[in-house]
């Protein structure tokens, strides 16, 4: 039996086609799906990555990607935003007061503050 995208039950019936594919309802939240979407390809997946690579390393704005893979700033932003929520905060050790960056955003030097 076909299992539900959104709720994940088994109680699921077919409820006609959409673009040649069978759609299914389930019976449980009432959720239209096709089983298998062959929207997504993998040059998407390719450039998700790169553009995730890209932003992170500060070399790249949104708007500067959106032009790069010829996709709206926003779609990239939907990319980066959706990966930022599986990476865990940062941190920072307990003995690190300060932090002086140069120019590029490098850190150059720590201090730690003395009372």
């Amino acid at each position: 039996m076909i299992k539900c995208k959104k709720c994940n039950n088994n109680q699921t019936v077919k409820n006609g086609f959409v673009r040649g594919s069978q759609r299914y309802k389930c019976r449980n939240c009432k959720h239209n799906f096709v089983d298998g979407d062959k929207r997504t390809n993998h040059s998407t997946e390719v450039k998700k990555a790169l553009a995730v690579i890209l932003y992170s390393s500060s070399k790249a704005s949104f708007n500067f990607l959106g032009k790069l893979f010829g996709v709206n700033k926003s779609s990239v932003y939907k990319w980066i935003n959706n990966v930022s929520k599986h990476i865990p905060e940062p941190s920072v050790s307990s003995f690190i007061k300060e932090m002086e960056f140069d120019d590029n955003s490098r850190a150059i030097a720590t201090h730690s503050i003395k009372k």
